[in-house]
Parts: C-alpha cells; structure tokens; sequence
C-alpha cells in the first residue's frame, strides 16, 4: 500500500511538472499577450471617454445648427423683403433720372401753353412783369 502511496505520489508530481512545463513553456507568448490586452484595454476606455465627449459636443453642435438653421430662414425672409425694395428703389432711380432728364430739357410746347396762362394773370395784375419759365 504505501507503494501505492508512493506511485500516486509521483504520479502527481509528474502531472504538476507536466502542467507547469506547459503552461510556462509559451511564457514569453502569453506575456506579450497580457500586455497587449492590457494596451487594448487603456485603448478602449481612452476611445470610448472621446465618443461620450464627441456624442456631447455633436448634440451641442446639433442644436446650435437648428439655431442658426432658423436664424438663416428669417434672414432669408428679409433678404427677400429687401430685395423687394431694391426692385422698387431701382425702378424709382431710372424714373428719377427720367424725369429729370425731362426737367433739363426745355419743351417749346410747354413754354407756349405758360406763357398763355402767364400773359392772361399779367392782364388781370398788370402791376406784375411777365414771368418766363426757363
């Protein structure tokens, strides 16, 4: 019995030596390893700190572009407006400039039909001087 005792003794020590042997046989391997899960790990709390800090900076962005979205339709508004009066303002130059090209221009007709109106209101005021339009 003791011989028993004596082969399961070494029976185990043979599997102990077995299990060590392999398991430290790759040990350079399953350091590299370690280490590498351990930068992959830094690597994805570094990561996912940045997407919590972008998911927040994008909704930040997401609401000042509704913001300046709704000050851009009003500007449109009054881009359009302005635009309107432009329009009106211009037409209004061109008959400014018209009409005083008119003004500069003498017009014999015109001077013909004053000069009646004036001669008549000499004839009932004949203190006054006759007056000449131009």
């Amino acid at each position: 019995m003791t011989g028993y005792i004596i082969l399961a003794a070494i029976t185990w020590i043979l599997i102990w030596y077995l299990i060590f042997y392999l398991r430290f046989q790759h040990k350079d391997t399953v350091n590299e390893l370690r280490g590498n899960l351990k930068e992959a790990n830094k690597e994805i709390q570094y990561l996912t700190g940045e997407l919590e800090e972008f998911t927040q900076q994008n909704g930040i962005l997401k609401e000042k572009i509704i913001e300046l979205l709704d000050k851009n339709d009003d500007l449109s508004g009054v881009v359009t407006e302005l635009s309107k009066y432009y329009v009106h303002l211009k037409r209004a130059a061109e008959k400014t400039t018209e009409l005083n090209k008119f003004l500069h221009t003498p017009n014999p007709e015109i001077e013909e039909k004053i000069s009646r109106y004036a001669n008549t209101s000499s004839e009932n005021n004949p203190s006054e001087t006759p007056k000449t339009f131009f």
